[in-house]
């Protein structure tokens, strides 16, 4: 890579750290909650920089088990293959939606319930 430190995590965690400890404290109750919302919001940014990439080559290899495809395995392509009836394996498909999912809420927010559920 050619950007030298801070890397964009570094940056967006400095900018999450001086919202909640610099900012934070100085506003009416009002804007905490919209700065809570801002703050999420930059951490699925940065969740997504750092797992990103990873996530989608994972998510490709179980499309890949799902569907036989000439062209980039996508989303988009697993639904189409879903919407036309295509005979896909139910089980391979259930499991790779499954995963997909886990994969999605754990950039989304890890925190939730229902994930930490999944993942134990």
């Amino acid at each position: 890579m050619i950007f030298d430190r801070p890397t964009s995590i570094e940056l967006l965690t400095a900018v999450i750290d001086f919202l909640n400890t610099e900012i934070k404290e100085e506003l009416p109750p009002h804007l905490v909650f919209k700065l809570r919302i801002v703050t999420n919001v930059l951490q699925i940014v940065q969740r997504e920089i750092d797992l990103g990439e990873n996530l989608s080559k994972e998510a490709e290899e179980l499309i890949k088990e799902v569907i036989e495809s000439t062209q980039e395995p996508s989303l988009v392509e697993l639904a189409n293959s879903i919407k036309s009836n295509t005979e896909l394996d139910k089980d391979s498909l259930k499991d790779a939606l499954i995963e997909i999912t886990k994969s999605k809420i754990s950039v989304d927010n890890p925190r939730y319930s229902t994930f930490k559920k999944l993942v134990e």
